[in-house]
């Protein structure tokens, strides 16, 4: 690799976040630098079709297309490429699995008898109520919980509504148990979650391509069945411009209770969370009966 390159991936390498992804990204960026001859559209177009070529699905040739895309714009190079260009991924070739709901409450059942460490528990109990993505976890510490008040505040991510939610009392012991001050990265969070399938009975999942993504999946389409309006669920799940016409309301509600002896978080932005519990597909299995 040329000095002009290394440059280039070191400047890349240096704009990277520190997830378990990095090294994954780092490997195709330094790959199609060492094979291409020159850094025009038509050298990104002959690696994509090596890609292709060597059996890549249509979603790792889109990934890899983005990846090139940043490292050109962290290094200020010219992008050939207008809006709505990038390698297109087939309804089909999307792979996007979610657990059933047999296999969570199996999930859940296994913390409720103990086999789960009460870490374990804890991540669980917050995937299977909020839909919580891994870097959601990883980010919350202990400012955050405000068990007191049955709260819980959501530094989301993708650019999604940061926001408070209700914390039900199916959950609230399992979140008592857990020191949020101790660090817990995504990577981690991968780990453990194969750590609660083997611990459940069902280790034979754990290579599988499923994740805490997959429990999110299953919490939006279980309430969809149960009859919350999907605009609920985007709302509670926290995705980009799900509050729509509500975004400058929600706002200018207050936040914060200020009182004589305390402040408290105000929930007036969390009372939706109450429609959602009353018909949430997994919160039941929390549930010392259920």
């Amino acid at each position: 690799m040329s000095p002009n390159k290394t440059e280039l991936i070191e400047k890349y390498a240096d704009n990277l976040s520190k997830s378990d992804n990095s090294k994954y990204y780092l490997k195709y960026a330094t790959d199609y630098l060492m094979h291409a001859p020159t850094l025009s559209r038509d050298s990104i177009e002959s690696y994509l079709d090596s890609l292709r070529t060597k059996g890549h699905k249509p979603g790792t040739v889109n990934l890899v297309f983005r990846i090139i895309r940043r490292l050109y714009n962290v290094n200020s190079l010219p992008w050939e490429y207008r809006q709505g260009e990038a390698p297109a991924i087939g309804q089909r070739d999307e792979y996007r699995p979610q657990l059933s709901p047999e296999i969570i409450e199996t999930l859940i059942n296994a913390a409720k008898t103990g086999k789960l460490k009460p870490t374990e528990a804890t991540f669980l109990a917050l995937s299977t109520t909020y839909g919580l993505r891994r870097e959601e976890m990883s980010n919350l510490s202990t400012t955050d919980l405000h068990l007191s008040n049955k709260a819980i505040y959501i530094a989301t991510v993708k650019h999604g509504r940061e926001r408070y939610h209700m914390v039900p009392p199916e959950i609230d012991k399992y979140l008592a148990a857990h020191n949020f001050e101790e660090e817990v990265s995504v990577g981690m969070l991968s780990h453990m979650f194969k750590r609660i399938l083997v611990r459940s009975g069902i280790g034979q999942l754990k290579d599988q391509k499923i994740g805490w993504h997959s429990i999110r999946r299953a919490l939006l389409d279980g309430s969809i069945n149960n009859g919350i309006s999907t605009l609920a669920m985007m709302k509670f799940l926290r995705w980009k411009g799900a509050a729509g016409a509500m975004a400058m309301p929600m706002r200018y509600f207050g936040n914060t209770v200020i009182g004589l002896k305390e402040e408290k978080p105000m929930l007036e932005e969390a009372k939706g969370d109450e429609e959602v519990f009353e018909k949430h597909p997994f919160l039941p299995f929390w549930r010392d009966n259920g």
